[in-house]
């Protein structure tokens, strides 16, 4: 039997990963890693059980500085042979611009002292969530770096970091293959969503999963205490999200939506629409009305035909349909494959209105909005529209599941140019 007492490091038991809160995760390897260490380079110095006969390569862990921002657009560059769709991450200035932001992360792999890969985290404090992404490695080290361990270590360093400030963390992730969606769920994220044809990579349109974990007070202590109150298209997306967190009841909404049509009429004579575009090709897009404070924004990347981080406020149901009225009208103008827009699980007719234009529920996040004058969060659900067929998904068994309780397998989105 192998003992830690005959290994030179710390042996994790590999039954203890795949964890249920960021917790037991930061707990299962609490004083293994040199946290502080990092700024110069941290040593994956621990071993996983069921791998200890593993002889792939553990690299370095370092901060990037701004003097590493050419190496990092250099990295996407070659992984992704210039095809990367967010160009930001291409710029050189843009990266260090983010390097030097507190509420951007990046950390690099290096191997003798060379940079090899890449990774970053970029904070929202006010919500309290952190987004992870970016995970980048020259194809010559495909097989060779130990990845998974490259993953622990930068989650644990992100986590850990920033415990007092971020509550949760989430991930976007590929479905060409399973592999990032495996790596993350080692460290207990959950696939909670999906999003058919978000994606272009190689020029190749792809689905992307959401991955999400928590720290155990946000779920147990923060979340609000009202039931959600659903439509019957959410409830699928409820019952996944709950089989994984134990949300307990909600309320099923059956009630006509019933709209001043009259209002809706004034309403469209006040519309105001401003575009901006900026330097990295995203279309800046804001929807308004005259002499009022409402507002219904988003981000158009038009290289990838998508409509996404949609942000309003509102002050009635009628407002909230001429904003969609617009946002689909663009949609058809720009040709649009995909959208996405997050919408409060306790305000049923808000679901009703979106339902209503073709969107549909394809995940529920728990705490996803946090409000910051009463300390909570709010549930909100991912309704998304898309265009074409979904195929070639390569999914984890919770993605499966999510796939076939939603009713997504191989569907197809009816068009909106029809």
């Amino acid at each position: 039997m192998i003992t830690q007492e005959i290994l030179p490091y710390p042996v994790v038991q590999y039954n203890n990963l795949f964890p249920n809160s960021i917790d037991a995760f930061l707990e299962l390897f609490e004083g293994i890693l040199d946290l502080e260490s990092i700024e110069h380079g941290m040593s994956l110095d621990f071993v996983i059980d069921a791998k200890i006969d593993n002889q792939k390569v553990n690299p370095v862990l370092r901060l990037a500085t701004p003097h590493d921002a050419r190496a990092i657009t250099e990295i996407c560059s070659e992984v992704y042979k210039g095809t990367y769709p967010y160009f930001d991450l291409m710029d050189e200035q843009a990266v260090r611009n983010m390097i030097r932001s507190p509420d951007h992360h990046f950390i690099l792999f290096l191997v003798e002292e060379q940079i090899v890969g890449c990774f970053r985290c970029a904070l929202n404090r006010s919500q309290k969530r952190g987004y992870m992404g970016g995970f980048m490695l020259k194809s010559p080290y495909h097989g060779i770096i130990d990845v998974v361990k490259v993953i622990i270590g930068s989650y644990v360093w992100m986590w850990s970091t920033f415990k007092d400030e971020i509550l949760i963390w989430y991930c976007e992730n590929r479905t060409a293959h399973a592999a990032s969606q495996y790596i993350t769920a080692v460290c207990g994220i959950h696939t909670i969503a999906i999003f058919p044809n978000k994606d272009i990579f190689f020029h190749e349109i792809e689905s992307d999963v959401m991955g999400i974990t928590y720290q155990e007070k946000a779920l147990s202590e923060m979340r609000s205490k009202e039931n959600p109150l659903l439509i019957e298209d959410a409830i699928d997306s409820f019952l996944y999200a709950d089989g994984l967190y134990n949300l307990g009841s909600f309320r099923i909404e059956n009630s006509e939506l019933a709209l001043d049509m009259d209002k809706v009429e004034k309403l469209r004579e006040k519309i105001k629409i401003s575009i901006s575009e900026d330097a990295h090709q995203y279309q800046h897009v804001s929807f308004s009305l005259a002499r009022s404070n409402a507002f219904f924004n988003f981000l158009h990347t038009p290289h990838i035909q998508n409509l996404e981080k949609v942000e309003y406020e509102v002050y009635s149901c009628e407002e909230f349909f001429v904003f969609l009225e617009y946002f689909n009208q663009y949609m058809k103008e720009h040709q649009i494959r995909y959208s996405e827009i997050f919408i409060s699980a306790y305000n049923s007719q808000f679901q009703k209105i979106i339902n209503s234009f073709g969107f549909h529920a394809r995940g529920f996040v728990p705490c996803w909005k946090y409000h910051q004058q009463d300390k909570y969060f709010e549930d909100h659900i991912i309704f998304n529209w898309y265009q074409g067929e979904v195929s070639n998904l390569d999914l984890l068994p919770e993605g499966v599941q999510l796939l076939e309780m939603i009713g997504l397998n191989n569907s197809k989105e009816k068009s909106l140019y029809s």
